[in-house]
């Protein structure tokens, strides 16, 4: 499904690609038209009537043919937009379900790499304090001041502190709470307490 999903979004990235290019020629062909119309202005300034008459001929033939047909296909090309878009949210609201549950395990994942970086940053803070110390016993063995010592910043001891607080705390997947998978050995906490 999420496959399928994907490549409908491709689809829409071909037609809205396929827009612009659309959009460009239409705006070449205007420009060209424009042009000639300055030609046609111009040359009835300098009485040149077989001029006037040709670039208008031009001009006549780029507007009924070449500039209708690069807007035909300029219009075309965003509807072709919009019936993407229309299938993608009509395959979306018909496959809900399957498309979320395609998503478990990298939704129980996210959450076991949420605990996995609360639990890492406990550690790695131990470990800054335990070389914080080993340096300090080294400092006063020496017969040195330990008062230069860098400390850890505060805000991140703050982040360790809630983290130590939030250890029973079970992360639980993203999505909705109807399929919410527990985290292999935490307790999932209800959506309105969490």
């Amino acid at each position: 499904m999420t496959a399928e999903l994907s490549a409908i979004g491709e689809a829409i990235v071909a037609a809205k690609a396929r827009v612009r290019d659309c959009d460009l020629a239409y705006h070449k062909v205007a420009a060209d038209v424009a042009q000639l119309t300055d030609s046609v202005v111009s040359a009835h300034a300098d009485g040149n009537d077989a001029r006037a008459a040709k670039a208008s001929k031009e001009r006549a033939k780029l507007e009924q043919t070449t500039l209708r047909e690069a807007a035909e296909r300029l219009e075309g090309a965003k509807l072709a937009v919009s019936r993407s878009e229309a299938e993608r949210g009509l395959f979306a609201r018909n496959n809900i379900d399957a498309l979320l549950r395609e998503r478990a395990k990298e939704c129980s994942a996210a959450a076991q790499a949420t605990e996995a970086a609360v639990e890492q940053l406990g550690q790695a803070h131990a470990r800054w304090h335990a070389v914080e110390a080993e340096l300090a016993a080294l400092l006063r063995l020496a017969g040195r001041s330990t008062g230069d010592l860098t400390r850890f910043p505060e805000a991140l001891a703050t982040l360790v502190r809630d983290a130590r607080r939030a250890e029973g705390v079970g992360v639980p997947a993203p999505g909705p709470s109807h399929l919410l998978q527990p985290v292999p050995g935490r307790r999932v906490p209800d959506r309105e307490t969490a």
